[in-house]
């Protein structure tokens, strides 16, 4: 009924703007109330209501140079949603918000049916949102700034990926060149040295001919006439000869050294009973293991007690009273044990000339033509100890300190593979 401006008044069109004044301000959500209709192909406003305070003054500030409207006053600004709603007699809502000099929006539509069920009107409300678009916005600019870093850490990464397969390709390229090559190195190596312990053995030999020959220079009934400096000589000539052909025999034998697991504990009394064999004041020398050293490692045993009997011998013959070796624990690895052995003796009561030659071991044991003095590998005889060192992939270090000659080298061995595949489970 309300279908003209002079219907303004009437207490049902009041009732009907106070009825959408309310529920327009019990809501934050709707922004405005309204409701259309069709006349003469134009949309016209039946009732849009303007919420004023006491004094009739609108309540909201976008509404303030705003005359309160009356019914059929023309929408030239209707929406294409709101025509469609009319026209069509159905509900609609925006499928995206527009904006006008209101603000920005989603608007609804809702169909209005008498009690004949005859299309009277739209009901319409508008969802202002131009507060949660500047809420959305920051949301917006931290995405994009987000997306940005992805994609710059997504390609740093990938770089980083793409050359670390690179590096590692080419790294296990080189190992494996590095490994072929050291197979035909050790080879090589092998074959060499087998020919120089077989050159070793001719050489000793020899050197044990020259000893007998000498001693047969004097008769048997003879011997007591013989020269004291030809005795001795004769005597150190078969010494050498010994230990040339200890040498050989261990270069001949480099590449059939047993490898296999050996308990610490055990190396100690094989040591004994090996020093019974060459030293009769065996007993003067004392062991001390560390007991973190692991019970069972993995190396060559044979190579290590032969490297610890030749300075024990040394030790023996060398120095008066006892002498100390201690195993120390260095490192501990996953897989892998560093061994410290220390040889120790005081030098108390030495004699100048045994004195003398130690002080020139700690000097030339450093130069690398050591061993061109004949006479002092023998009197040391630490010819086999070195080869046996450089076996262990170790240098030796003699120091004299506090009185005390020292003897030192560290080595590398394996854990036992059990005990490998324990740690690792």
């Amino acid at each position: 009924n309300f279908d003209s401006p002079e219907k303004k008044d009437l207490p049902a069109y009041l009732n009907t703007v106070a009825l959408l004044q309310n529920a327009r301000l019990a809501t934050k959500h709707c922004t405005y109330l309204y409701v259309n209709r069709m006349a003469s192909d134009s949309v016209v406003f039946v009732v849009d209501p303007t919420p004023v305070d006491e004094n009739g003054k609108p309540l909201f500030t976008d509404e303030m140079n705003l005359e309160p409207s009356v019914p059929m006053s023309k929408y030239p600004d209707a929406g294409k949603e709101l025509i469609e709603a009319l026209t069509k007699q159905i509900s609609v809502v925006s499928e995206e918000a527009y904006s006008d000099k209101w603000g920005t929006f989603y608007s609804a539509y809702v169909p209005i049916f008498d009690s004949r069920k005859q299309f009277v009107g739209t009901l319409g409300a508008d969802l202002r949102i131009d507060d949660m678009l500047a809420r959305c916005r920051p949301i917006e600019e931290a995405t994009k700034r987000a997306f940005f870093v992805s994609v710059v850490l997504a390609m740093l990464f990938g770089t980083l990926i793409w050359f670390t397969r690179r590096f590692s390709l080419q790294l296990n390229e080189s190992r494996f060149a590095l490994l072929e090559n050291f197979i035909i190195a050790r080879e090589f190596a092998d074959q060499a040295s087998s020919r120089s312990g077989k050159q070793l053995n001719r050489t000793a030999q020899i050197v044990q001919n020259i000893s007998q020959r000498l001693g047969t220079v004097y008769e048997n009934e003879e011997k007591a006439k013989m020269p004291v400096l030809l005795r001795h000589e004769q005597a150190r000539l078969a010494n050498f000869a010994q230990k040339l052909r200890d040498v050989g025999a261990l270069k001949c034998s480099k590449k059939e050294l047993e490898l296999g697991n050996f308990k610490i504990a055990c190396v100690q009394d094989s040591i004994k009973k090996q020093l019974q064999n060459c030293c009769e004041n065996a007993d003067a020398l004392a062991f001390t293991i560390d007991k973190d050293i692991p019970e069972t490692l993995y190396g060559s045993v044979q190579t290590y007690e032969e490297l610890i009997v030749q300075m024990g011998q040394f030790f023996l013959k060398m120095l008066p009273g006892s002498a100390t070796c201690q195993i120390q624990l260095l490192h501990e690895g996953n897989q892998d044990v560093v061994l410290r052995q220390t040889m120790r003796a005081s030098i108390d009561g030495i004699d100048k000339q045994r004195m003398d030659l130690l002080l020139h071991f700690c000097q030339e044991i450093q130069h690398e033509d050591f061993f061109e003095e004949i006479e002092l590998v023998e009197a040391v005889s630490v010819s086999i100890a070195r080869e046996l060192i450089y076996l262990l992939n170790s240098d030796i270090r003699v120091t004299i300190e506090e009185n005390n000659f020292i003897i030192n080298f560290e080595s590398v061995f394996q854990k036992a593979v059990e005990e490998i595949e324990e740690e690792e489970d």
